[in-house]
């Protein structure tokens, strides 16, 4: 049987494919179960350095699975039932925004409900020239989970959060460009590589370092100026104490490249 999610890893960095194109990659709650495994490997696992998302098909997700979701709808899942699944999917966006590692998502298609939700969990998104965001709860009876309200308006300003999420309609790619809620966009056929390249050379920096500037960067939104220097000067104190250090330096005397451990 085809697994509804892919997950390989190339060198130092880990690739998930959403693997459900024939519905869109909507997504099942044993898939919620599935990415969760994948975050805590990729946690514990020093070789693994970035990790990138993305989905087969035509697009990145298109939401929870409709049949999933019928059963709400027809009385076969009570609304404690329901409160423990939402819990758990918050519970995912804390995972994600924890990992000490950055978390690239490369949109090859429609990103609609937790299909966008995942989107902007992450730290960086590249989109296909095909690719949307639908941020449409409005329009079904529902109410947007996963961080959106927090991390939205951070990414593209609060008229167009709000401009987003009251009309529910479809942001393409190069509006979502501008809005600066994706960094890059690409050919379906660029996507892919493009975005593996730039996790690779993220993977071939310093660990500790780049596990540092997420947290910081991360924790810019509620530290005031005071704060963020003092943060600052401690993550200074950390990477000068680390082993990775002296071999940065040394690579650059001997004009190789630098060999990190993370130490």
């Amino acid at each position: 049987m085809e697994q509804d999610i892919l997950y390989e890893k190339q060198q130092k960095v880990a690739l998930v494919r959403f693997n459900r194109p024939q519905v869109l990659n909507a997504f099942l709650l044993s898939m919620v179960d599935d990415l969760f495994d994948i975050l805590n490997d990729v946690r514990s696992d020093d070789s693994v350095r970035v990790l990138v998302l993305t989905g087969n098909g035509r697009a990145f997700s298109a939401g929870i699975d409709l049949e999933e979701q019928a059963q709400f709808l027809q009385g076969e899942i009570t609304l404690k039932a329901a409160r423990q699944h939402l819990v758990k999917m918050q519970d995912l966006t804390r995972t994600m925004v924890n990992l000490p590692k950055p978390i690239i998502a490369a949109i090859n298609g429609a990103a609609v409900g937790i299909g966008a939700e995942i989107a902007i969990s992450c730290d960086i998104r590249i989109a296909s020239e095909t690719a949307f965001f639908m941020f449409a709860e409005v329009k079904r009876g529902l109410f947007e989970t996963n961080g959106v309200t927090y991390f939205l308006p951070r990414l593209v300003g609060y008229g167009r959060a709000m401009e987003m999420m009251l009309t529910g309609e479809k942001y393409g790619a190069s509006d979502a460009l501008a809005a600066g809620l994706v960094t890059n966009v690409k050919t379906p056929d660029e996507l892919l590589p493009f975005t593996l390249d730039m996790a690779q050379r993220m993977a071939d920096n310093a660990p500790i370092p780049t596990r540092l500037v997420k947290m910081g960067l991360q924790r810019s939104y509620t530290l005031d100026l005071e704060a963020s220097l003092q943060r600052e000067v401690d993550s200074m104190m950390e990477c000068l104490g680390s082993q990775d250090l002296r071999e940065g330096v040394l690579a650059f005397m001997e004009k190789r490249k630098p060999q990190y451990r993370g130490e």
